[in-house]
């Protein structure tokens, strides 16, 4: 089984998670956190696919806790490729924290960019070169060192998103 990894819930990037879906029709998805999972849900059922593919995880705030929040997870349907899915502009930074976190896994790690927010200017590389410090230093000690204010800022619209997504598994019938 493969591992389609759509980074931040973001609804632009869906046709290519389809897309992949189509092409490979074992792969589960993964949005992991921020989304919109009542968009998402509608589009995926929309372009067939089935609510057994798809799982929404929320533990994420940040680009490097999209991998680290969802490595059990992913491990668990014991991959043999990872399809990441993000932004062609935030692929190098996503491609160097899936490489620390995934190193020696024996999964194959594989960016597919979607195209669609280009022009756009590439993150810094001292944002990338933060960024894979922090994921090998987790690697490598268990340590996962993070801005307070940024999962501060971001958790609490995680959050109702993931209330959002419980409803819609859990519909209370009064």
């Amino acid at each position: 089984m493969d591992i389609i990894l759509e980074l931040g819930g973001n609804t632009a990037r869906l046709n290519t998670v389809v897309q992949l879906a189509k092409q490979y029709p074992d792969a589960k998805i993964i949005i992991s956190s921020e989304s919109s999972p009542d968009y998402v849900v509608g589009f995926f059922d929309s372009n067939g696919i089935s609510p057994n593919r798809y799982i929404f995880d929320f533990h994420a705030w940040d680009t490097v806790t999209n991998f680290t929040e969802t490595k059990s997870l992913v491990r668990s349907y014991r991959p043999s490729k990872i399809f990441v899915v993000t932004d062609n502009f935030h692929m190098p930074r996503a491609m160097v924290i899936a490489k620390a976190v995934y190193w020696l896994s024996g999964i194959a790690i594989n960016a597919v960019p979607y195209m669609g927010s280009e022009p756009h200017d590439p993150e810094s590389q001292s944002l990338v070169s933060y960024d894979r410090f922090r994921a090998w230093l987790w690697r490598l000690t268990g340590y996962l060192k993070y801005d307070q204010a940024v999962k501060d800022q971001r958790m609490p619209g995680i959050e109702a998103d993931k209330q959002l997504a419980i409803q819609r598994m859990y519909p209370v019938n009064i």
